[in-house]
């Protein structure tokens, strides 16, 4: 069939469900492969991302549509009524008769036609009901689900760890979309430099007051297409993590350690704070993404790197005393919603082994951190037996460390914890949900 911008969305949301994916390398890969002009994409992007980000509900209001609620439908049919019900509901510019009209040749070349039929009848219920058609309302996290689109049990972890105010408003902010934050390369030039030439392109530099050389970038189009980024005079890191990287308060000729370092963006941060001067370890599992990380720093100008393939749950051998190490540990990642929202339907049950994997990996990087180096562990989650379960453990296991307590300007402490931990929350001061404990190791190696 013709790569249609509707086809091009249903094909990358098919390879979602039977691969599990990223979502932004699911589109990105679909959309090279269509070919489709610039208007054509976004309007594929927008139906990939908004049937991921708004499921729930656009099943709920399918379900009502059917003439048997519980009916089982096939899987491509269903992907394809998801599709056409988030235009019907959620994109004003598509007409509805678009819409049906569009699914409905889709579904033409599906099994000989079997499911037109149905499309068809689905999809004009839809239409007619849709002034009609309301979500529950209240306070009950079935309806919080249907109106966020967000599992029931992740409501439940969440009020339970952070009570029901900061759930409900976490919830508001999922509902949002997150800024673009970069970090400013002071090597190559300065933020009134960049800020300036970027202007000329149509984008807008907004610096940041905490942490230095941090940045919104606001927009239309790729960062990583501008020829600024090409040469290396910045690169994109959410606020959050370069909140994490200021934790190892880094100076000018240390030996650091970024032990989870891909796709390289805590490393640059590092290596721009020491100046290019001393050494930043930096290591993943995957060759290809070592590469990765080698790459960014060539083209940052960055040769204080040294990225290694190197697996964070076995001993590190042949290395120094580090003055920092940082542990940005694989996670569930329910804080980073936004930007991935098929996270959000990742099953809790899924994660519950991840919390033994991260206690392996910090343990590795707190066995390099020489007497009075700090070490810090960080997650991109909100479950807290990821977070500070896993560092109440090892302070546990390790009396050779000690907590180091922290503050960061302008970022709000709203849930109750160790002083030297911290759960950065969208709304308060962080970018994404985020998560850090930092320590002190205070006996020998």
């Amino acid at each position: 069939m013709k790569a249609t911008a509707r086809h091009t969305a249903l094909q990358a949301l098919l390879q979602m469900e039977e691969n599990e994916g990223y979502s932004n390398i699911v589109i990105d890969k679909a959309l090279r492969a269509a070919g489709l002009d610039q208007r054509d994409g976004g309007l594929a992007s927008a139906i990939f991302y908004g049937v991921l980000e708004k499921r729930l509900p656009l099943d709920f209001f399918l379900r009502s549509c059917l003439k048997d609620p519980k009916k089982k439908v096939d899987a491509t049919v269903w992907m394809l009524l998801r599709c056409a019900a988030y235009q019907i509901l959620y994109l004003d510019r598509i007409p509805d008769s678009a819409a049906v009209n569009e699914a409905v040749n889709e579904a033409k070349a599906y099994k000989k036609g079997a499911y037109t039929g149905l499309v068809n009848g689905v999809l004009r219920n839809l239409s007619r009901k849709k002034e009609t058609l309301v979500l529950p309302q209240g306070e009950d996290p079935k309806a919080l689900s249907l109106r966020y689109s967000i599992p029931q049990e992740l409501i439940l972890l969440w009020r339970k760890s952070y009570g029901q105010e900061l759930t409900g408003k976490l919830l508001e902010a999922f509902q949002q979309r997150p800024a673009l934050y970069i970090r400013v390369n002071t090597l190559r030039t300065s933020i009134e430099e960049l800020a300036k030439s970027l202007s000329e392109k149509g984008f807008t530099l907004t610096p940041l007051p905490f942490p230095k050389n941090a940045a919104v970038l606001e927009g239309e189009g790729s960062p990583a297409a501008l020829p600024e980024f090409q040469a290396g005079l910045f690169h994109v890191q959410d606020l959050s993590a370069q909140l994490a990287c200021t934790l190892l308060e880094a100076q000018p000729g240390q030996t650091l350690c970024d032990c989870c370092a891909a796709p390289g963006g805590k490393t640059f941060t590092l290596a721009e704070t020491l100046e290019n001067q001393g050494k930043v370890y930096s290591f993943d599992l995957y060759k290809g993404r070592v590469g990765l990380i080698r790459q960014g720093g060539e083209r940052l100008g960055l040769s204080c790197i040294q990225a290694e393939q190197r697996d964070g749950q076995k001993p590190y051998e042949g290395l120094p005393p580090m003055d920092g190490v940082l542990c940005d540990v694989p996670c569930s990642g329910y804080g980073v919603i936004r930007r991935k929202p098929e996270i959000r339907y990742k099953p809790l049950a899924s994660v519950k082994e991840l919390p033994e994997l991260q206690l392996r990996i910090l343990e590795n990087g707190a066995s390099l951190v020489r007497p009075g180096g700090l070490l810090v562990y960080a997650t991109c989650t909100l479950n807290p037996q990821e977070n500070g379960c896993v560092a109440e453990r090892f302070l546990r296991a390790h009396p050779e460390f000690e907590p180091a307590p922290f503050s960061l300007p302008g970022v709000e402490r709203l849930v109750e914890e160790p002083a030297h931990t911290l759960t950065l929350l969208p709304f308060a001061g962080g970018s994404d949900g985020f998560f850090a404990a930092r320590f002190r190791r205070t006996g020998d190696l």
